[in-house]
């Protein structure tokens, strides 16, 4: 299959796109530059969704894929989506030319997908507009035109993006690639296939020679509960690949969405810890402005009386001593009506007792003696006119007054204003930090997760499901069958083919499997730096079961573990098997590698262009930033092998691609 054209309008960055693929005999690679965001990987997704189709689940979806300055220009009503892709393949051992052109547009609030293909001069024309009966049979023959050149399920391993390669090196992901390819990309598929309608052929012919009717039936009902069971194991087979793909297509943006996601949460502790202070700055301050206000509304109780009370505390407490001093003295002091009715009672008693004595003048004898008291006084009352209302109250202003709150708030005044200098920096600080914020939708972490924990489960529900299988082969194989005296060629041979089919196929893969080890072993001592020269040999062990197994050893005998190379070591040992797989597969199609240099350091880079790209396939389409490919040293190690060269420029005014026939201001010498 060769890939001669691209034709795109109004798809994503590409408003108007037309680009000549067509290679050389001897210059089989097309050379695309473009700096990141200028539309390499839009290109890639064009040839692919031109091949195996758009599916839109909306209106909102097509204006996602719709270019943004058409849009604005044109708006989308009328409008199309077109994609079409112009390629060569083999039938038949003739190069058969095949147009295959898609186009979408919205129609009564959806949107309608109409397609046209050219083979050699028949077209074939469906869609969504056509009968159900004429697009199934038109699809049917586009579709397998499609698979004959290259099956969508396969597309992946040769239309890839480099950097992803490396996390394809893991047990789980590299065993499924090995095997699907041995048995899909080199064709071993249909004997798999012969083998089972065979199976099924003998068991119904089994159950033709049974002579209980009773255990026909039971046969029957064992082969048919083993036919279900196969199938579901096929149809967990399958979710089990999906699951693995959906893993390996997603795991560098699991990570990195990880790393966000972690990232997010310090600073999300961050502007937490910012806004608390920034909280209780701003509780502070109304605090402040409560009081200051409470302040101002009772200032002579607050502040004018303690002040006052302050500064005549000695005067007064002069005055209360004194009135103190006054006070225990007249402790001792009788009062008038004390010293009236104790006289009265002296004077009573002595006349009563003592006739003699006569009559005595009480009133006399009394005043004597409070004028004697008042001369015995030894306190004076300097203030006698204060009232004892007044005594109190002065008592009151000195004993109840409390500290100037004006001090306290005036203190709390100054920290707030000190406070106030540091908010403007750590406002900024939080815009900072909400800036720093990835913004990233993690709804796929929790999708990744639970992607691994079906795969888990598929695999421990696939064992299960085996083991039932083999149960059931061993009650089927345990039946007493009829022997007829006349001899049945067909039916003995028909017990020799499933088995006949299985060993063919185990030969195959096991000639595949010697070929696939030493083409790796070669490739991997020539393209992957680290061990060039020194890999020993590569195991594909069990290459006919369920449980392959990928190693490489060193010439020194030991193995060396692919979870123990770096990201440029993994993404290397990938692609030489994609070469590999390619050079022994059934399959021609371009490769077609986006981010060409993935994560490869220097040297390794220079190898893979003088060693690698030039006889990777029959046409390679390479997509590179000029810091993969440098326009100063590495486009002049493979210009000789390049057929075109493209370079993608960004129109940010009219948002759309625009393409120049040059590698950054390079081009491509022909002789």
């Amino acid at each position: 299959m060769r890939i001669k054209r691209i034709v795109a309008r109004n798809y994503k960055t590409y408003r108007n796109l037309d680009l000549n693929l067509e290679i050389e005999k001897d210059r089989p690679i097309i050379l695309i530059g473009g700096a990141n965001g200028c539309g390499k990987t839009t290109l890639f997704d064009a040839i692919y969704h031109a091949l195996y189709g758009l599916k839109f689940k909306g209106v909102d979806e097509f204006k996602q894929v719709f270019n943004a300055g058409a849009m604005l220009d044109n708006g989308i009503d009328g409008q199309i989506i077109m994609l079409e892709v112009h390629f060569s393949g083999m039938v038949l051992g003739q190069e058969a030319q095949y147009t295959l052109a898609r186009s979408y547009m919205i129609y009564d609030n959806s949107v309608r997908e109409s397609v046209t293909f050219n083979m050699n001069g028949n077209k074939y024309t469906y869609g969504d507009h056509t009968s159900a009966k004429v697009r199934s049979e038109s699809e049917e023959v586009v579709n397998k035109i499609i698979n004959a050149n290259l099956p969508a399920e396969l597309s992946n391993y040769f239309l890839f993006d480099a950097m992803k390669t490396s996390e394809l090196v893991k047990e789980e992901q590299i065993n499924k690639l090995i095997m699907k390819n041995v048995n899909a990309v080199m064709g071993f598929n249909k004997y798999y296939q012969f083998q089972k309608a065979a199976e099924v052929l003998l068991a119904e012919k089994k159950a033709e020679r049974l002579e209980n009717d009773k255990l026909r039936e039971e046969y029957n009902d064992l082969n048919n509960k083993k036919r279900e069971a196969e199938e579901e194991l096929h149809k967990m087979e399958k979710q089990y690949t999906a699951a693995i793909n959906y893993a390996n297509d997603h795991n560098a943006e699991y990570e990195q969405l990880k790393a966000g996601r972690n990232d997010d949460e310090v600073t999300k502790d961050k502007i937490k810890q910012i806004e608390q202070q920034l909280k209780s700055f701003a509780d502070t301050e109304v605090s402040y402005r409560k009081d200051a206000d409470a302040l101002s509304k009772d200032l002579e109780i607050k502040v004018v009386y303690p002040k006052l009370a302050n500064i005549i505390r000695t005067e007064v407490e002069v005055i209360l001593n004194e009135k103190k001093m006054v006070e225990r003295a007249h402790a001792n002091m009788l009062s008038d009506s004390q010293l009236d009715k104790i006289t009265n009672d002296i004077v009573k008693l002595i006349e009563q007792r003592y006739i003699e004595t006569g009559k005595i003048n009480v009133p006399l004898i009394i005043n004597e003696l409070k004028e004697l008291q008042r001369n015995e006084m030894i306190v004076q009352d300097s203030y006698a006119y204060l009232s004892k209302h007044d005594v109190e109250l002065l008592d009151n202003l000195v004993k109840n007054a409390v500290v100037n709150p004006f001090l306290a708030v005036a203190e709390q005044r100054d920290r707030i204003n000190a406070e106030l200098e540091s908010v403007p920096e750590k406002k900024k600080q939080l815009e900072d930090l909400r800036r720093a914020m990835n913004g990233n939708d993690y709804t796929l972490l929790e999708l990744y997760e639970k992607n691994n924990g079906k795969i888990s489960k598929l695999k421990e529900d696939m064992s299960l499901k085996k083991d039932e299988i083999a149960k059931l082969k061993k009650k089927i194989e345990g039946y007493d069958y009829d022997i007829p005296q006349i001899p049945d060629p067909q039916y003995d041979m028909l017990c020799k083919l499933p088995d006949f089919f299985k060993k063919l196929s185990s030969r195959l893969l096991r000639a595949k499997k010697i070929s696939i080890e030493n083409m790796m072993r070669d490739q991997l001592n020539l393209n992957l730096v680290i061990y060039a020269g020194y890999i020993g040999k590569v195991e594909l062990s069990a290459i006919d079961s369920d449980d392959i197994s990928f190693k490489i050893y060193h010439k020194n005998g030991n193995e060396i573990y692919l979870s123990q190379l770096n990201a440029g070591a993994k993404q290397t040992v990938m692609q030489v098997l994609l070469k590999v797989l390619y050079n022994l597969g059934d399959y021609d199609p371009p490769v077609m590698i986006d981010t060409v240099m993935g994560v490869l350091d220097k040297e390794s880079r220079e190898v893979i262009l003088e060693s690698y790209f030039p006889d990777l396939a029959s046409q390679t389409i390479l997509l590179s930033t000029d810091t993969e490919i440098t326009t100063e040293h590495d486009f002049e190690k493979i210009q000789a092998y390049v057929a075109k060269t493209y370079t993608l420029h960004r129109d940010k005014e009219n948002q759309c691609t625009t393409i120049t026939d040059d590698y950054f201001g390079l081009k491509t010498s022909k002789y």
